[in-house]
């Protein structure tokens, strides 16, 4: 799998980019064990910054392209710090990915049942 990190107006540091290649890179292997070609683009910026009166806001971006599936798949999510912006947009991610996948396995069955009713038949 290949992945690209991108920070916009936040310093980047090792263990940022640690957090973000194990939290996302673990989400995306469990469904796609196979797709070694796959491109993963994480974009990481900070919306709007602190000042005294709020909070700063971050927004997470992550753009999947498989190479045996059609489609890519974008998910954006914001929040108020760096971890929860991440958690929330691989949250997301893993949802697609888990409602992708079941629609494969309900075809699959679907499809094995009309062969055991032509054998039956």
């Amino acid at each position: 799998m290949h992945m690209n990190i991108f920070f916009r107006d936040i310093g980047k540091t090792e263990s940022l980019d640690a957090y973000l290649s194990e939290k996302v890179g673990s989400t995306i292997e469990s469904f796609l064990k196979y797709d070694e070609n796959a491109s993963v683009t994480i974009r990481i910026e900070l919306d709007r910054h602190r000042t005294q009166g709020r909070k700063p806001s971050f927004n997470c971006e992550i753009i999947l392209k498989p190479t045996h599936q059609k489609g890519t798949i974008k998910v954006h999510k914001n929040g108020e710090d760096f971890y929860s912006a991440v958690n929330a947009a691989t949250a997301a991610l893993r949802a697609i990915l888990r409602r992708r996948s079941t629609r494969k396995a309900q075809h699959r069955r679907h499809e094995h049942d009309r062969e055991l009713k032509d054998l039956v038949a």
